[in-house]
C-alpha cells in the first residue's frame, strides 16, 4: 500500500514495487534516486491525482492530511463563488458600480490567485480583473493583450482601478521610455501585446525545444549572439517585480511551441508573481489539449507537462496518417479533471446574466459568382492555377489552395507581379466585380440610417468594399493592420459616438476586445474556420451596452457552391468541443438557448 506524507514543499510517495507504474501516471511525479521514493509538487491537483490513482490503497500521512483539509475548505469556497451569480456579501467589499456577476467574480479572482475567467464575451472581464487588482499586494501588475485592445485597456484602467496604466506603444526609444516608468511605480499596470512582451522577455522551456543562448548566460552558448537574441537572457520586462499578470484573450497562448506563449509563460512564472489570471470568453479553439498551455500559463505547479496531461485527460483516436488526433475529455478520467479546472475556472453566460441583451437574428444573403469570378473559381478548384490580367495564380498546395478559393468566392482576383520574375514577391489583389460587394451596397441602402459594423477575414477585401463606398461618399472608418493603433483608436470612438455610420474591420485588427455596440448590424463579408474567431467578431456587437436595441441582426453573405458551404460543419464540431469544456447546457438548466443559435448557424450554412 502507498503512503503519501508532506516534506516542506513536497508529496514524499513510499510505493511497493508493483506500485511503481500507477504513480507515475501523476504528472509531477519525480523518482528520487538518493532518498528511494517517489515526489510531487505540494498542490491540491496532486492529491486529487493521487487518490486518482491509487484509491483506496493509499495512507494520507497527518501532516499531509491536515494541509489537505485546509485546501479542502478553499476549494469548497472557490466552488460556491464558480457558480454564484448574486454575491452573499461574505466578503467586504460593495461596489455598486459592478453587476452582482462581475462582484462575485472579482472576489473569484483574488480568492483563486490562479484562475480563468472564461466569462462569454461582452460580460465585462476586464472590470472584473481591473477591480480585483484592489487588493493590498496586487500591485505592480502587467497586462498582456492583443495590439488592438491596448488602448481600451488603459482607459479603463483610469476608470476602475486606482493603479496608473501605462500602455506600452510606439518607437523603440518610447517604449523604453514607459517601461522605465513603469518600473519605478509601485502602483503601475504595464499594458502591453503579445508580439511586444516576445521581443522583451526571456523564453521559458518546454519540452525539448531548444533555447538560443549567449555566451554570457552559458559557456557553451552560441558565439556572436547578442543578448537582446539570446532566449534565456532576462530583458526589460524580467527585470520589473509584477505580483499580478492578466493575460487576456488568453486562448491566443494555446500553442506551447510558440515563442509568443512562452514568453508570457516566463513572465507569469516569475517568482514575484502572486497572481495569474487568464481571461478568455473562448478558452479552446480545437480540442481538450488546447487548454494545457493556458491552465500551466496559470498553476505551472499543477499542470506541469502537457504530454502527461494529454495521457490522462485527453481522448485520443488514430488519425489517417498515422498519428494520434485529441477527439475529447478522457471518460475514464473526466470526473478527476473537472475536479482540477474548476476550481480554477469561473464562466457566466450572457443568457443567465445579462438577460436584458437582445436576442441575436440571424440572416442569409446567398449571392452567385460573377462569370468572371465563376471561371477562374472553376479553373483553380479543379486544377493548380487559372490566369488572371496580371499573370497566374498558382495554389501548388492544399492551404493556398483553400485560400485563394475564399479569395475568389468573394471578389476577382489579380495578381500584381511588380515586374519581377520572382513569384514570392508578386501580390494578389482583389478587384471588381466582387458579387458580395454588390450585394453589401444593397444591403446598406436597405438598412438606412442604421450604424453597422462590416467584417471580413482579408484586409484587401475590407478594402475593397471601403474603396466602394467612398464612391457613394458614405461615412465610414476602418480597422485594419496597415491602419496605425491611434487612427483605430479614433475610428472607434467616433463610431461609438455616432459620428460615422460604418466601421469596416478584419477578424485579425478588431475581432477581439473592442466594443462596437453603436451597431444594431453586423455584416459577415468572409467567416474564419475559427470558431473562437466568429463568435469574438459577433460579440463586438452583442455585448453589455446593446441592450438599447431590440436585437442584433447578423447578415452572412455567402458565395453559393464555394468552400464556404462547407465551413457549418467544421464550426459545428468545434461548438461541440467548447461544450464539452464549459458545459453552459447543464449550467442553464436546459440546452433551448444554445440549440436555437446552433441551428441558426447550420441554417445559414456558415
Amino acid at each position: 500500500m502507498a503512503y503519501a506524507e508532506r516534506s516542506g514543499e513536497k508529496i514524499v510517495v513510499d510505493t511497493q514495487w508493483n506500485e511503481r507504474e500507477l504513480v507515475k501516471q501523476v504528472p509531477s511525479a519525480r523518482w528520487d534516486p538518493v532518498e528511494k521514493h517517489w515526489t510531487t509538487n505540494l498542490t491540491w491537483a496532486a492529491c486529487v491525482q493521487l487518490r486518482g490513482v491509487f484509491r483506496e490503497r493509499l495512507t494520507i500521512g497527518p501532516i499531509l492530511d491536515e494541509w489537505a483539509w485546509t485546501q479542502r475548505s478553499l476549494v469548497n469556497r472557490l466552488m460556491e463563488l464558480r457558480d454564484l451569480i448574486e454575491p452573499d456579501y461574505s466578503f467586504p467589499w460593495d461596489d455598486k458600480r459592478l453587476y452582482p456577476f462581475q462582484e462575485v467574480g472579482r472576489e473569484f479572482l483574488v480568492l483563486a490567485r490562479e484562475a480563468i475567467l472564461a466569462d462569454e464575451m461582452g460580460t465585462g472581464k476586464t472590470i472584473q480583473a481591473l477591480r480585483a487588482l484592489e487588493t493590498t499586494d496586487a500591485y505592480p501588475a502587467l497586462v498582456v493583450c492583443p495590439n488592438s485592445t491596448k488602448g481600451n485597456w488603459g482607459q479603463e484602467a483610469l476608470t476602475w482601478s486606482t493603479g496608473n496604466p501605462y500602455v506600452v506603444t510606439g518607437t523603440a526609444t518610447q517604449r523604453t521610455r514607459v517601461l522605465q516608468a513603469a518600473a519605478s511605480d509601485k502602483r503601475a499596470i504595464l499594458i502591453i501585446n503579445y508580439e511586444a512582451a516576445r521581443t522583451m522577455s526571456r523564453l521559458a522551456p518546454y519540452g525539448s525545444v531548444r533555447l538560443k543562448r549567449c555566451r554570457a548566460c552559458d559557456p557553451r552558448g552560441e558565439e556572436g549572439l547578442t543578448a537582446s537574441r539570446c532566449e534565456v537572457h532576462p530583458k526589460q520586462l524580467n527585470a520589473i517585480p509584477f505580483r499580478t499578470v492578466i493575460v487576456d484573450e488568453a486562448h491566443r497562448i494555446k500553442d506551447p511551441q510558440s515563442k509568443q506563449t512562452r514568453a508570457v509563460w516566463a513572465l507569469a512564472h516569475s517568482r514575484d508573481v502572486s497572481y495569474r489570471w487568464a481571461l478568455t470568453g473562448t478558452p479552446l479553439a480545437n480540442h481538450p489539449g488546447d487548454l494545457w498551455s493556458i491552465l500551466h500559463c496559470v498553476s505551472p505547479r499543477e499542470f506541469p507537462t502537457k504530454t502527461h496531461f494529454v495521457d490522462r485527460y485527453c481522448l485520443q483516436s488514430w488519425n489517417a496518417f498515422g498519428g494520434l488526433d485529441i477527439v475529447g475529455v478522457n471518460p475514464a478520467t473526466r470526473d478527476e479533471f473537472f475536479r482540477l479546472l474548476d476550481p480554477r475556472f469561473r464562466r457566466m453566460q450572457k443568457a443567465v446574466v445579462l438577460a436584458q441583451l437582445p436576442p441575436k437574428v440571424r440572416s442569409i444573403r446567398v449571392v452567385d459568382l460573377s462569370p468572371k469570378q465563376a471561371k477562374a473559381y472553376r479553373e483553380l478548384e479543379n486544377g493548380l492555377g487559372t490566369l488572371t490580367p496580371g499573370g497566374p495564380l498558382f495554389a501548388p498546395n492544399a492551404l493556398v489552395q483553400r485560400t485563394r478559393l475564399l479569395q475568389l468566392a468573394s471578389a476577382t482576383c489579380n495578381v500584381d507581379t511588380h515586374g519581377s520574375d520572382d513569384i514570392s514577391e508578386w501580390d494578389v489583389e482583389l478587384t471588381d466585380p466582387s458579387s458580395k460587394i454588390d450585394e453589401l451596397m444593397d444591403i446598406l441602402e436597405e438598412l438606412g440610417d442604421r450604424q453597422v459594423v462590416i467584417c471580413a477575414m482579408h484586409r484587401k477585401l475590407i478594402e475593397l468594399a471601403a474603396a466602394r463606398m467612398a464612391t457613394k461618399h458614405m461615412s465610414f472608418g476602418m480597422i485594419t493592420g496597415t491602419i496605425v493603433e491611434y487612427e483605430r483608436q479614433l475610428n472607434l470612438k467616433h463610431f461609438q459616438e455616432g459620428a460615422l455610420q460604418y466601421l469596416l474591420f478584419t477578424v485579425a485588427a478588431g475581432g477581439t476586445g473592442l466594443t462596437m455596440t453603436a451597431a444594431d448590424t453586423i455584416i459577415f463579408l468572409q467567416r474564419s474556420d475559427s470558431m473562437i474567431d466568429n463568435k469574438q467578431a459577433e460579440d463586438r456587437v452583442h455585448r453589455v451596452g446593446s441592450e438599447r436595441h431590440e436585437s442584433i441582426l447578423i447578415i452572412d453573405i455567402v458565395a453559393r457552391d464555394t468552400v464556404e458551404d462547407r465551413q457549418a460543419e467544421l464550426l459545428h464540431e468545434k461548438m461541440l468541443r467548447l461544450e464539452e469544456i464549459t458545459r453552459d447546457r447543464a449550467r442553464l438548466g436546459n440546452s433551448a438557448a444554445l440549440d436555437e443559435e446552433e441551428n441558426a448557424i447550420m441554417q445559414v450554412r456558415l
